[in-house]
């Protein structure tokens, strides 16, 4: 049976997940497909086939993340159900994701295992900042995951996994299209006896449009800011990625790793205006609407396999820096130690501990008293965790349990666990369910940030349960999260504050991936958000219903047509519902053509039929534009 190859390379064989096991890179070996699995290492915090996981998993693989255009981190987390999304304008500006309704800040997002939720803001992690172009996969769990991964992981966890050296390597890609978009990546990989490296740099360079348009409440609504003569905002970004690691012995390794970023960053300062023609139009001080990223996230390990046994002691560092509204700094560090035993066939157990620090230094300007404020304010965190996995009845049933517990400095000590269970019914048809609790701790920016913070607020805890039906690549499922003392800001005290009573977020998902006459790979997923809402009103900026699809054709070894969008279903941006931003669809298409032997040229067009659309109202979004580019691999 003939596979498109774009298809075989989202999946590995029996062959290359053995090789996973013994902690060798997964390769698609050939046209052969005697299994068709793909591989997710964070459900558990080790490395795990994902038909074996109880969780609610997606992987993006690195060849859907090129078949498909993306771009950016948003770009490809559209894709996922159970997942909705909101901008401040085009490339670069502010962006929130909300796993199943759940705020930003309640996923925990990870670079290579490396915090990168921004210690000094409120959005959790910087998804506009992140480029993939040396992403090998993107895998997101969904549900609370704190019983493994402590806090900031109510909602799930997006672990972000870029390349690994395997052998002698050398790419290069660029892209260039509309508002003056520049896209450029090199990568150089060796290995040199027990040693091995790679260097990868990314750019992206764009005029961009103005982040600010007319909302619905003015006469221009309809007309794009370009149109209305509106300034450009200009966004770069070039990240750094560097690897390196050393075969010690047969049982020992060290790696390291390096991932910077730096941005330039053009915004406006409201929605509905023109940072051009007003400079300042809340009063804030600001001089520009411009300001700089500089983020770096480091990881050192060392790792000892022996038989049953697979150890890792590690440190991390994520340093964050902007110099908006007068300059951000913070940084969070963690030491810790893990500890994976086969106690026997099928099974395992894990234990970790570790110790986390925060910190938050300067943090730009009161919004309202315009005084410095330099917070330097810190807490740390120390925990232990323990799992156990097992297969029983010869893989046909599948228990997972984790339990942790966190020692905090300047909040209530927390104990969380999460329980799995997946039962094969018959063949592929299986039913999975999960229940687990998870804990989410006000930032420093929440406590202590001028007039506004409030340094009484409580952490969130949540509880929540998944059930799941699966058969064949259709895959149904049901959600339920429950919040207390959610975290809001109050527009009449100007405060953050715990809301009273209970947040309820629940929702039904669906999706269905299948080969279509062996030529085409068709990916369709729909989300029906049923409850997002604290205890006396609806959240804003909630999707209802979200649908994502793609449908890849392979004409030919040397040809890849995809077609990919999202249809985003009725969503309000305030909480009275008076404005309403969805009911639209944005449909892309990417063209690719192996005209060479290591050479692809590709056409991009996104935003197919030109919709004009706005994620927020009052902030612009990109019109129909025409990408053209070429890669190389050698």
């Amino acid at each position: 049976m003939k596979f498109a190859k774009g298809f075989k390379g989202r999946y590995f064989s029996l062959v290359a997940i053995s090789a996973l096991v013994s902690c060798t890179q997964l390769q698609a070996e050939s046209s052969r497909s005697i299994q068709l699995e793909k591989v997710v290492v964070s459900a558990a915090n080790t490395q795990q086939i994902e038909d074996d996981v109880t969780e609610d998993v997606t992987v993006i693989t690195a060849e859907e993340i090129q078949e498909r255009g993306y771009k950016t981190l948003k770009d490809a987390l559209a894709s996922v159900p159970g997942i909705s999304f909101t901008s401040n304008g085009g490339f670069g500006q502010t962006t929130s994701i909300y796993l199943r309704g759940m705020d930003s800040r309640n996923t925990l997002v990870l670079i290579d295992g490396v915090r990168i939720n921004d210690v000094t803001g409120l959005n959790g992690a910087q998804f506009e900042q992140y480029l993939l172009d040396n992403v090998e996969r993107i895998e997101v769990i969904k549900g609370p995951q704190s019983g493994i991964w402590g806090a900031d992981a109510s909602a799930g966890v997006i672990n972000i996994i870029t390349k690994n050296p395997q052998k002698k390597s050398i790419s290069f890609a660029f892209k260039g299209g509309n508002y003056n978009t520049k896209q450029l990546s090199f990568t150089v990989a060796d290995r040199i006896g027990a040693f091995d490296y790679l260097l990868a740099l990314s750019h992206f360079d764009t005029d961009g449009f103005s982040a600010a348009e007319p909302g619905q409440s003015s006469s221009d609504y309809g007309t794009r800011g370009d149109d209305l003569g509106f300034e450009k905002d200009p966004y770069r970004n070039t990240t750094y990625n560097l690897k390196f690691g050393y075969d010690i012995s047969k049982h020992d390794r060290i790696e390291a790793s390096l991932t910077a970023i730096n941005a330039d960053v053009h915004y406006d300062g409201g929605s509905n205006l023109d940072a051009e023609d007003i400079d300042d139009p809340y009063g804030f001080g600001a001089t520009s609407f411009v300001y700089e990223i500089k983020n770096r996230f480091y990881h050192v390990e060392y790792q000892r396999r022996d038989g049953e046994n697979q150890a890792k002691l590690f440190y991390n560092v994520s340093t964050f820096n902007r110099t908006q509204a007068g300059g951000f700094s913070g940084h969070v560090k963690e030491v810790a130690f893990q500890d994976r035993f086969d106690y026997i066939k099928d099974a395992f157990a894990q234990v970790g501990v570790g110790y986390q620090s925060f910190y938050h230094g300067a943090s730009g300007e009161d919004f309202f008293t315009k005084e410095k404020i330099y917070l330097n304010k810190k807490y740390h965190n120390r925990y232990i965790f323990l799992s156990n996995y097992n297969q029983l009845f010869g893989g046909k049933t599948i228990l997972s349990e984790t339990i942790r517990y966190d020692n905090y400095s300047s909040f209530d000590n927390k104990l969380t666990y999460k329980v799995g269970l997946k039962q094969y019914l018959y063949q592929d048809l299986y039913l999975s369910g999960n229940y687990g609790t998870g804990y989410n701790v006000p930032t420093l920016y929440h406590l202590y940030y001028g007039s506004i913070g409030n340094p009484d607020l409580k952490p969130e805890s949540t509880k929540g349960y998944d059930v799941a039906l699966s058969f064949k690549g259709l895959k149904v499922g049901y959600f339920n999260q429950k919040v207390d003392d959610l975290i809001g800001y109050n527009y009449s005290t100007r405060k953050y504050y715990n809301v009273n009573g209970t947040s309820k977020f629940e929702g039904i998902e669906t999706s269905y991936s299948q080969t279509l006459f062996d030529e085409w790979l068709m990916n369709l997923g729909y989300t029906h958000l049923i409850k997002a809402k604290n205890s006396t009103s609806d959240l804003a900026r909630r999707a209802k219903d979200m649908f994502n699809y793609s449908l890849s054709w392979y004409p030919t070894d040397e040809h890849t047509i995809n077609i990919n969008g999202t249809y985003v279903g009725t969503r309000y941006d305030d909480a009275a519902k008076t404005v309403q931003t969805g009911k639209y669809n944005v449909t892309n298409v990417v063209l690719r053509h192996n005209f060479a032997k290591d050479y692809t040229g590709e056409i991009e067009i996104r935003n197919l039929f030109d919709r004009f659309y706005q994620e927020v109202d009052g902030y612009g979004t990109a019109g129909r534009s025409i990408y053209v580019g070429i890669s190389a691999k050698y």
